[in-house]
């Protein structure tokens, strides 16, 4: 069997089929057994972090009716979890009645499961998933160049883009003739513009603009413009039009914030993540977060006149203190997007110095957790939880109940069998 997932990392490994199973939901895939199975422990252990012991019933009925976990399935995610000692089960005899959450924080939890799916082996057909998925978080990719890069029988390739699309998280958009392929969850935004400046320019550059904005999240785009240059990665004059591409187009859609001293300037980001990357209860918080860096970036890169140097340290004591150690005649302009979108308030401290206090809210408290991770390592683990599945999987049973019962029932889809597949098993019934 070619071995083809060899630059992905136990962790990477665990957010592709956790990304890979979000998108498929309940449709069934012939092929995935190792890869489903990894997919919603990643779901599960995410959701009862830090919870207090939970019955099995409620356990089995939320994931069924929040994470798309079947009911026949729950049983091999919870002990799939104890094997790793993420939960502890209390059982009489074989039943399961409780599961107690042991589940580490985000990174160790998909490098722990993501080390998991390396031990057991995932069979070629799941392996090929994930490599796609893993060279398209970074880019999207013209397909034919993609076949080529990873050169495996024709057959297996169109039948993975075949299941990709079926389970929604690839999609295939043409572009100046070709055939460019993207998944949703990283690129969900205009992703017809995508693939025509994929088409046109080609993968790589795509990848190496992206991977700038990641390593500095809120980069001025004027700063682009004048010294060619994302932070610390020098740019050609056909990336810097394709930076500015990215935002004039609504690729990316930067934030922007209007000073007296700078005018209006727009702020650099990597494209919203969607489905699988983030939950819908947590797009307002990512959204606050995104304006939190653009602030400091503001500070930091479009000064009135004292810069900010570390903007990590002002994120940090904003986490801590709720509120900026000193107050200035700046940040009235700089901080005037967080007061309109209620994350903050501006006290006066007389003679045009004003101090900026956050709101004490649970959302603004997580945007400031959100925005410091973007700033110091350009990504973030945990928005993928749903937080209307955390508070549900504590209630009682009874409440669980009543919401499967007054909900749609799930049809569980199924992919059909490939050809070889059906040759087989036409072959067994023929004997």
């Amino acid at each position: 069997m070619t071995k083809l997932v060899n630059r992905t990392t136990p962790a990477d490994l665990a957010a592709r089929c956790h990304e890979i199973q979000v998108g498929l939901g309940t449709t069934e895939v012939p092929e995935f057994d190792q890869l489903a199975l990894i997919g919603m422990a990643v779901r599960l252990a995410l959701h009862i972090r830090g919870l207090s012991p939970i019955p099995y019933e409620v356990v089995k009925l939320v994931g069924y009716h929040y994470l798309d976990i079947s009911l026949h399935a729950a049983r091999r995610v919870v002990e799939l979890l104890a094997e790793i000692e993420f939960v502890k089960l209390g059982t009489e005899g074989k039943t399961i009645k409780t599961v107690l959450p042991n589940v580490p924080y985000y990174e160790e939890l998909y490098e722990q499961l993501g080390g998991y799916a390396v031990g057991v082996g995932l069979n070629e057909a799941e392996q090929l998933s994930v490599e796609l998925l893993q060279r398209l978080s970074l880019s999207p990719q013209k397909l034919d160049s993609l076949r080529s890069k990873i050169g495996v029988d024709k057959r297996l390739f169109d039948r993975s883009i075949s299941v990709g699309q079926e389970g929604a998280y690839l999609r295939l958009v043409r572009a100046r003739g070709r055939d460019v392929l993207l998944t949703p969850t990283y690129f969900s935004q205009n992703p017809d513009l995508f693939a025509d400046a994929v088409a046109g320019g080609g993968a790589d550059q795509i990848q190496k603009v992206l991977t700038a904005i990641r390593s500095a999240q809120g980069f001025p785009l004027a700063l682009v413009e004048k010294t060619k240059r994302i932070g610390s990665t020098e740019l050609s004059e056909e990336e810097v039009r394709l930076a500015i591409r990215l935002a004039q187009d609504g690729i990316v859609r930067p934030p922007s914030l209007t000073t007296p001293h700078a005018g209006e300037n727009f702020f650099l980001f990597t494209p919203t993540p969607s489905g699988a990357a983030l939950a819908p209860t947590k797009r307002d918080i990512y959204e606050r977060a995104m304006a939190i860096v653009s602030a400091v970036r503001q500070g930091q890169f479009l000064p009135q006149k004292y810069a900010i140097r570390e903007p990590g340290a002002i994120i940090y004591t904003l986490r801590t203190e709720l509120k900026l150690r000193r107050a200035t005649t700046e940040a009235a302009q700089q901080y005037k997007n967080l007061v309109h979108l209620r994350i903050a308030v501006l006290a006066d401290a007389g003679s045009g110095f004003k101090q900026l206090h956050i709101i004490d809210t649970e959302e603004n408290r997580e945007a400031l957790d959100i925005a410091y991770r973007l700033v110091n390592a350009g990504f973030v683990k945990g928005i993928e939880v749903d937080e209307d599945a955390r508070k549900a999987i504590q209630q009682d049973q009874s409440f669980i109940e009543s919401l499967v019962a007054s909900g749609k029932l799930q049809k569980t889809r199924k992919v059909a069998l490939s050809e070889g597949q059906q040759q087989q098993l036409d072959l067994i019934f023929l004997k």
